[in-house]
């Protein structure tokens, strides 16, 4: 069997046909048919073609090689939100090895939205006004603490304040202390050199919740929460260290540190076992991951009865 092929163009368009020659189609060709011929010779047979073509495409891929050393302190860091879930790691476990894995701070209680909350910043907030009449030349408004001492001081010029708030800390940054008594004066001077000074009513905030360096802190005064003297536990103060609880199970993973004030070690001792003990029980924790720390004061006011502070390191 002979194979011929035939390439016409025209047109910018190539086609290509094959014609299959057998030897019934050439012997039933008539007359008229053209016969084909090589070089001119009539009846001449056509040579054999055989028309080959191979398309080969070889592709040189090279893979390069990544090299990345690990060590123990780069292999700690790789937390993924599945091994936080999993393996329940504190992000601050490897600085206190006691409190290496750390349950999640839960509880079968709902939150407890009856209790009364914690003070927050703002601590106060002022309401200054200038007398119908007065061309006021400057004013402040001074806070007075416990002492009787100047604790913080805001001042202005021609125009006081409508609104003014007082995050409670002192002119050296330091934080109110709860449960102790803060009065305030605010004092307006006119163009005439004429002072006029309005003492306001005094006030004290049992129960403080605040932020210090990257840390919450949930702090109450002792009478609030202790029987006089005592390492017992006063109904009030079931009910500020339960709203402890809802707020601490907000940062779930973060360690807790109770530190306690009292006139003598042993006092302080006792109660800080005592807070700690009832956070772990009302929030299903072993008792060794909430850290007590004991702060002795002989000269605390009587009627205070020192402070309790619960503090939730590491939420910032």
């Amino acid at each position: 069997m002979r194979y011929l092929s035939i390439f016409h163009s025209g047109l910018g368009l190539i086609t290509a046909a094959t014609i299959v020659l057998g030897a019934g189609l050439a012997s039933a060709q008539t007359d008229s048919e053209e016969q084909w011929t090589e070089g001119g010779e009539s009846g001449a047979a056509l040579p054999e073609m055989v028309v080959e073509a191979t398309n080969e495409v070889r592709q040189k891929i090279e893979k390069g090689t990544f090299t990345f050393e690990l060590d123990a302190v780069a292999v700690d860091s790789f937390f993924s939100t599945m091994d936080l879930e999993v393996l329940s790691v504190s992000p601050v476990s490897g600085l206190q090895p006691h409190l290496n894995n750390l349950e999640r701070l839960v509880s079968e209680q709902p939150p407890h939205l009856w209790l009364p909350e914690m003070a927050r910043t703002p601590v106060a907030t002022f309401y200054p006004s200038t007398p119908e009449g007065h061309k006021v030349k400057s004013w402040s408004l001074t806070v007075i603490d416990f002492r009787g001492s100047p604790f913080k001081t805001f001042n202005g010029g021609k125009q006081a304040p409508d609104k003014l708030t007082w995050d409670g800390r002192g002119e050296n940054g330091e934080m109110l202390r709860v449960g102790y008594p803060y009065s305030y004066v605010f004092s307006q001077t006119d163009k005439g050199t004429n002072t006029y000074n309005h003492a306001g009513v005094s006030f004290r905030i049992p129960a403080l919740d605040y932020r210090d360096q990257g840390d919450r802190v949930l702090e109450m005064t002792g009478d609030e929460l202790f029987v006089r003297d005592e390492s017992e536990l006063t109904a009030a103060g079931e009910k500020w260290l339960t709203r402890s609880t809802d707020e601490i199970r907000r940062h779930p993973y973060s360690p807790i540190r109770v530190v306690v004030t009292a006139e003598t070690e042993a006092l302080a001792a006792a109660r800080a076992e005592l807070v700690a003990g009832y956070l772990a029980e009302s929030m299903i924790l072993p008792r060794e991951q909430v850290e007590t720390v004991i702060v002795q004061k002989p000269d605390l006011r009587a009627e205070l009865d020192g402070s309790v502070a619960v503090i939730i390191e590491h939420v910032e």
